[in-house]
């Protein structure tokens, strides 16, 4: 009986080790950074003017002294000087202030005054349409201020078809401006634009105040040299592009500036589009374009689906081509601040060049790319949430240094590549032609989740971890992986753990100052978590994956060459977050499905029960 027991006894701590969880006592935590450096050059921007000038701003005037003008379809009156009735038309050939209200239902009040001059124009209770031309017509001026009376509402239209053209240049819109024009105040204004467009400047579209509600056939809000949105409530429903400014000639000019606006946009194209800069810093901006991301494409296999396609490729130098996404610059977006939700059909976020983020809060469903930049993407702040894509995140080059991004993807979740964005694959708008070694991605802070499944992290170049924390529910089958570079993968700071397959699976090759380790074992369920200890039964970093998982990459400070390790999985980890991470925590229960000894700060190998390589090496691709 004695022997019997004694065999049980060694048995028992043989088979100790492969069924014991971490001890429960906490590590101290290594220094991780969250906040790290966003070094990416954006236009030069100097030459914009985002601000709002005192009189863009203010809805003040005086009654006493302004003209009156009254519409009707029986004959309009004018009180004062400086304008005149013919018919039920009127027109203002003197600066000053007018007030207007009535109702006509084939008018048009034209502008028509010095360029040197200004002219404020109050909307007080004004139903205007006209059946051949715009409701109102500003041919000449040095600025054209449309205030909306306190209260008031206000309703402007055109007709459906007609020619009309002042010194050669083409007018569509119910609201038309060769000139410098800022809508402001406290009332509400309502613009159908049946012919094409609903607002259109040629030079500056300035909108400060009011609730303004516009439809068009074509675009909502046009302004050639620029559209700069700094309050009220703004709706447009558009044919084509909700905003848009377009000048191609000057590289100052072109740009779209928000601030401070609740800005909601239904479209049957781009959202939001600037042929140069898309700056946002405040405000509310809700998207539809396309009919949202139900359209897409492609399906999430990459196979047509024919709901959606442009009539053109949609990356291109300019930012009239064709396309369905939510806010779009042919040359760099920038957001400081602000709100934005979008459902396209198309990248929620599209530049050709640059896009920069460093604070706001963005959510982003999209039938094809949650975030796209040809060049590169700049992250430093912000709460990013990317609730579907085919591509979470995308650029040539890629930075992130703070921020809280999470994304999900039917294909790879942060993606790096080279090369010029183009529908050239399949039909898919933006779907890419990404090719060759360039590319990178730098994870220097920020806490970043993704769920992808195509390749979680993916780099045709270099990828460089040296902060914050990456957490990467990779993909399930082989044929991708959760963590995939082309380059060198170096780990310097931070924590990063990737889980999913391991047919395709890689690591890092190079390691500083932290280890980085990879592992394959036998599939592990979803939901059940994944720990790394010490030899002291620490908890290093514990992840609860939402998908089954056979493999996993992981660097954190606590990983040193020299030390034991022992990775646990299934058990309950005490102080997890939302997403099931956690560090110098504790942990009952589990498997421990490995041990290992880190001979060098990179470690990879198999437990046995899975695929695998030793020293930290690569596995060759079939």
């Amino acid at each position: 009986m004695k022997r019997l027991l004694a065999v049980l006894l060694c048995l028992m701590l043989v088979l100790l080790p492969v069924f014991s969880a971490c001890g429960n006592k906490s590590s101290q935590n290594g220094d991780v950074e969250m906040t790290g450096e966003v070094n990416v050059e954006v236009a030069d921007t100097s030459e914009m003017d985002f601000t709002f000038s005192d009189k863009d701003k203010s809805a003040e005037y005086s009654e006493s002294d302004a003209t009156k003008l009254v519409f009707s379809d029986s004959g309009s009156t004018v009180t004062g000087s400086g304008a005149t009735a013919d018919g039920s038309n009127v027109t203002v050939s003197a600066a000053g202030t007018y007030i207007v209200s009535g109702s006509a239902s084939d008018a048009c009040l034209t502008v028509d005054i010095s360029k040197e001059e200004k002219v404020q124009i109050v909307l007080n209770g004004l139903t205007l349409s006209s059946k051949g031309g715009p409701a109102i017509l500003i041919k000449t001026a040095d600025k054209v201020f449309i205030t909306l009376a306190e209260g008031s509402e206000n309703s402007l239209s055109d007709g459906e078809s007609y020619e009309l053209s002042v010194d050669d240049t083409t007018v569509d819109a119910a609201l038309f401006s060769k000139e410098d024009l800022t809508i402001n105040g406290n009332g509400s204004l309502t613009v159908n634009g049946n012919y094409k467009h609903g607002i259109v400047s040629k030079d500056d579209t300035v909108i400060t105040g009011g609730n303004i509600s516009v439809t068009a056939k074509n675009v909502g809000i046009y302004g050639k040299d620029c559209v700069k949105l700094g309050g009220g409530a703004v709706t447009v429903n558009a044919g084509t592009d909700g905003v848009r400014s377009d000048n191609t000639e000057d590289t100052s000019r072109g740009y779209i500036y928000i601030e401070n606006t609740m800005l909601s946009i239904t479209s049957e194209k781009d959202g939001i589009q600037a042929e140069t800069v898309l700056k946002l810093t405040s405000g509310t901006v809700t998207l539809l374009c396309g009919g949202g991301s139900v359209n897409a494409s492609t399906n999430s296999d990459g196979s047509f689906n024919g709901m959606w396609r442009p009539g053109s490729s949609s990356s291109s130098s300019s930012s009239n081509e064709e396309s369905a996404k939510g806010l779009k610059a042919t040359s760099d977006i920038i957001i400081e601040g602000g709100t934005v939700s979008a459902d396209t059909a198309d990248d929620c976020i599209h530049s050709n060049n640059t896009v920069v983020i460093s604070a706001g809060t963005l959510s982003l469903t999209s039938g094809d790319d949650g975030i796209h930049a040809d060049n590169d993407l700049g992250i430093s702040g912000g709460k990013i949430d990317v609730t579907k894509s085919y591509e979470g995140i995308e650029a040539t080059n890629i930075v992130i240094g703070g921020g809280n991004i999470s994304v999900i993807a039917s294909d790879d979740g942060i993606n790096a590549a080279g090369g010029n964005d183009s529908s050239g694959l399949g039909g898919r708008p933006g779907m890419g032609s990404f090719s060759g070694t360039s590319g990178s991605i730098s994870i220097t802070g920020g806490y970043i989740l993704i769920n992808s499944v195509g390749d979680g992290l993916d780099s045709n170049g270099a990828l460089n971890v040296s902060g914050g924390v990456t957490l990467v529910n990779g993909p399930t089958d082989n044929g991708n992986c959760a963590f995939d570079h082309d380059g060198t993968a170096t780990a310097t700071g931070g924590v990063l753990i990737a889980v999913g397959s391991s047919g395709m699976a890689e690591t890092f090759n190079v390691a500083e100052n932290q280890g980085a380790v990879y592992l394959s074992f036998s599939t592990q369920s979803a939901g059940s978590s994944i720990a790394l200890c010490d030899s002291d039964g620490n908890v290093i970093a514990a992840f609860t994956p939402s998908k089954a998982y056979q493999s996993v990459v992981m660097t954190a400070p606590e990983i040193q060459k020299g030390n034991k390790y022992s990775l646990v999985c299934g058990g309950t980890v005490s102080g997890a977050d939302a997403n099931g991470f956690a560090r110098s925590t504790t942990l009952t229960g589990g498997t421990t499905v490995t041990s290992f000894t880190m001979s060098s700060l990179t470690y990879g190998s198999s437990s046995g029960m899975g695929g695998g390589f030793g020293g930290g090496g690569k596995p060759m691709r079939p």
